[in-house]
């Protein structure tokens, strides 16, 4: 695995600097605000393919005394660098482009390279993306899947730069500007959904499309028998895996091995229903008290001692 990642994320970094190089040039020698802005746009996937390389290494390093939990995180921190970066790059072109158009400092681009320097960029991120995506969602590798999406929207922009050239070529001088000022809202939009993408994970918690796993810890709660009110459910992920804190509640005359063997029902059936994306799951066994507890988070505790003191008085 660990090899596969390396040869993709150093053939993310050539291509891109390929692509930045030979953009930037083609835009400062034929004075065009599109293809020049999408140059800087790959010089930006320069410094995001680093990152993603940098950052798959060091969350591949195992668990360690400081960090119990191993370090799939610095992925997660790596997409948040590169929805900053992707930030920047979008509102800087965002300005710099509506200037232009404002300023009327736009004119027709010569030569037909442009033209041939956009479509090169169009097949190479385009191989990218199907390469970056499949490894990223092969492999679970946030940050791979993060720099893929914004590969994908390079694409888009490259294509929009294209048909602006064109268009330029065709006698309407402005639309190079106001291709620009169109990258730039893709570009930001590209880095919020970034962003986004690994807010969750960052703040211990589960993507809403993992959902899911809450429902299935109560059905097999339920499928084990005897055990009741299950509360204090948290999931989070580390890495590709959920990790599973919760309480139970057992008739108080059960013995401690019987007790056992109930959690161990709980951990079988989660390993099955997640297809062994299990990191771990601790069980806090408490005696039945007959009181109804919220399953979700510490509002079971707050619930259980509003009962016990109104039982109380």
């Amino acid at each position: 695995m660990e090899k596969t990642l390396k040869k993709v994320t150093t053939f993310a970094v050539v291509t891109n600097t390929f692509l930045a190089v030979i953009k930037i040039i083609t835009g400062i020698l034929f004075n065009s605000m599109a293809v020049l802005a999408d140059g800087i746009d790959s010089s930006t996937d320069i410094i995001t393919s680093i990152i993603v390389f940098l950052a798959t290494r060091y969350s591949s390093k195992p668990p360690d005394k400081l960090h119990p939990y191993g370090h799939t995180k610095a992925e997660n921190i790596g997409a948040k660098i590169i929805s900053f970066i992707v930030f920047y790059a979008g509102i800087s072109l965002l300005i710099e482009s509506f200037l232009k158009l404002v300023k009327k400092e736009y004119i027709l681009i010569p030569g037909f390279l442009p033209l041939f320097v956009t479509l090169i960029s169009v097949l190479f991120k385009t191989i990218l993306f199907i390469v970056e995506y499949r490894i990223g969602k092969k492999y679970n590798r946030s940050s791979l899947v993060a720099e893929a999406l914004n590969m994908r929207n390079d694409i888009m922009l490259s294509t929009i730069v294209f048909l602006g050239v064109f268009l330029n070529k065709t006698g309407l001088a402005w639309m190079d500007p106001l291709v620009g000022i169109l990258m730039s809202v893709i570009i930001i939009k590209v880095a919020f959904e970034i962003f986004s993408e690994n807010a969750h994970l960052l703040l211990d918690g589960i993507h809403p499309e993992d959902e899911w796993i809450y429902d299935a810890i109560l059905k097999v709660c339920k499928d084990c028998g005897k055990i009741k009110n299950p509360h204090k459910i948290r999931v989070r992920k580390i890495g590709i895996n959920y990790d599973i804190d919760m309480d139970i509640e057992v008739e108080p005359n059960m013995t401690v091995k019987e007790s056992h063997e109930l959690t161990k029902c709980i951990k079988e059936k989660l390993i099955n229903i997640t297809n062994n994306k299990i990191y771990d799951v601790v069980i806090h066994v408490e005696p039945l008290e007959n009181i109804e507890i919220e399953p979700y988070g510490i509002r079971g505790d707050y619930e259980k001692t509003n009962h016990t003191n109104n039982n109380n008085s």
